[in-house]
């Protein structure tokens, strides 16, 4: 633009040049031609539209560069939210990176971190946010306007030492999906108990489809209903016992393990083959039909949706013994950090500043349907889900995963718990070994 803007006033330079000569010659020396009213505009225009570029990175303090950043969710579905900045902040360019939850982008972080090559931007997660900020790869975003504005519970999540470390604007709820058309060909009513979603995956079986189908790292989540909300809410303070040693696996999980093998693994209601099902097996088995309950969040119910089922999708949560949901499986989600080593904190943190306005982060909750931790930021959740993404925004209920308990040991446990289950799935190992196995973990991971 600056050379077009150029040429156009050398135009103008030689034509007064011309003028001159031909007064030098005997005529009365006249100020120089104006240039032809086109020109002129455009030349005008021009100058005008590089105005705009320019103020823009002095007003806001910002430089042109380049942002690397390593994301939790697949580039078509951050590309809104993408577009929307690069339109805004063109001076700012998102190099785009991407590894699949969970296993897959704890063992990159991994990498990257045992390398030195850690992104300008990243997730950190409930598996390996302690580790991550206690080993100061993260930086303090405390004073951001992204972080003053999370309620209290997604702010906290990243928190350590008065200080915030992550950007979470969503929290994920999950539980059963199932099929309501086959419920009501079944004559099956939505179980409040344990021993009612007993006689759910019973119905289920004897009429040829699959109870419940999991992911093959995730399979376990199941045991989570009554050990959540018969066990749990009683014992709030379990995993930090477990942790500093006052408590052990089996004290707590130990019954609950038993039960979900008894339960549910041996009437064949969980079956082996779930070991090798993966994310697209996972969808599509519950959206075409051969499953009638899926274990899963939000997001999974998004990615079913994009299969378009030809049956109508319910959903209750977890349930434990008594039918009195208090805790349900789910969690603040995974949090977007600035690593400390950046060379552009200012613009890393405009990024996350910029996701943090209302009508970006209904983007952001677009791309994940998970329910919004943000104040004065309504949810507009799938309808499937307002009920339970209500009770959770009123604080009827809490959530509760695992791995987000276990501190620095977080990925470690959770490499420990998907072997383990495994291989109590395929019947290498007994119940009391699963905790024994889980239990050496946690002691191996203290003595590194």
């Amino acid at each position: 633009m600056k050379k077009r803007i150029a040429a156009l006033w050398m135009t103008a330079l030689m034509v007064g040049s011309l003028t001159a000569c031909g007064g030098q010659s005997g005529e009365t020396q006249q100020d120089a031609e104006p240039q032809p009213q086109e020109a002129q505009e455009e030349a005008q225009q021009d100058s005008e539209d590089e105005g705009k570029e320019e103020p823009g990175v002095e007003e806001t303090g910002l430089e042109a560069c380049t942002l690397t950043f390593l994301a939790w969710y697949p580039q078509e579905k951050f590309q809104p939210i993408l577009d929307a900045f690069a339109e805004e902040y063109p001076e700012i360019r998102i190099e785009f990176q991407y590894a699949a939850p969970v296993a897959d982008y704890l063992e990159k972080m991994q990498v990257l971190t045992s390398t030195g090559e850690i992104p300008d931007l990243f997730y950190i997660a409930a598996e390996n946010k302690t580790e991550m900020i206690e080993n100061g790869y993260c930086a303090d975003i405390s004073g951001t306007e992204a972080v003053s504005r999370l309620v209290d519970t997604n702010k906290n999540t990243y928190e350590a030492d008065g200080k915030y470390y992550g950007f979470a604007p969503t929290t994920w709820v999950g539980g059963y999906f199932y099929n309501k058309d086959l419920f009501t060909e079944l004559n099956i009513e939505v179980p409040a108990t344990w021993d009612e979603f007993l006689q759910v995956c019973k119905t289920l079986q004897d009429n040829g489809t699959r109870p419940i189908i999991e992911r093959g790292e995730w399979f376990w989540d199941s045991f989570l209903g009554p050990f959540m909300n018969d066990y749990l809410v009683s014992d709030p303070d379990y995993h930090q016992e477990v942790m500093n040693g006052t408590k052990t696996f089996a004290d707590g999980w130990g019954p609950y393990i038993q039960k979900w093998y008894d339960d549910l693994i041996v009437p064949g209601y969980v079956g082996e083959d779930l070991v090798s099902v993966s994310s697209q097996e996972f969808f599509s088995e519950f959206a075409t039909g051969n499953a009638g309950l899926l274990a899963g969040h939000a997001g999974h119910l998004k990615e079913v949706q994009m299969l378009e089922p030809e049956f109508e999708i319910g959903f209750f949560p977890m349930p434990g013994t008594s039918g009195e949901t208090k805790v349900a499986y789910g969690a603040v989600d995974c949090a977007m950090a600035v690593s400390s080593g950046t060379e552009h904190v200012k613009e890393a943190e405009a990024f996350l500043n910029f996701i943090a306005r209302d009508d970006i982060v209904q983007l952001y909750q677009d791309m994940n349907g998970y329910v919004i931790g943000m104040d004065g930021i309504e949810s507009d959740v799938d309808p499937v889900l307002a009920d339970i993404a209500k009770q959770y925004s009123e604080g009827k209920i809490s959530v509760y995963i695992p791995q987000g308990n276990w501190g620095t040991y977080g990925t470690g446990l959770q490499q420990q718990l998907i072997a383990s289950s495994q291989q109590l799935l395929l019947g290498d190992i007994d119940c009391d070994t699963f905790m024994e196995e889980m239990q050496s973990k946690l002691e191996e991971l203290k003595d590194e």
